[in-house]
């Protein structure tokens, strides 16, 4: 939590774009915190993966993993 990078920004913009918006504002979009982990959640779980962020040992978790970074496709920083 807390990290800053454009390409956090980057991916905020995707799963905005792909209806995964689980963010409460859109400030701090380069601020890696509990909306991109929601968001990412629900892409996860758009794609198939089961759970939720909530729940220990989901396969969507929120944190990206290399199959879903690459289908959603974030342009490069």
């Amino acid at each position: 939590m807390g990290r800053k990078s454009p390409t956090i920004a980057a991916m905020h913009a995707r799963l905005v774009a792909v209806g995964c918006n689980r963010y409460e504002t859109q400030t701090n979009k380069g601020v890696w915190g509990t909306g991109d982990l929601k968001s990412y959640s629900g892409w996860q779980q758009k794609l198939g993966f089961h759970g939720s962020v909530a729940q220990s040992g989901s396969d969507a978790d929120g944190i990206p993993g290399q199959e879903t970074w690459d289908k959603l496709k974030v342009p490069r920083t």
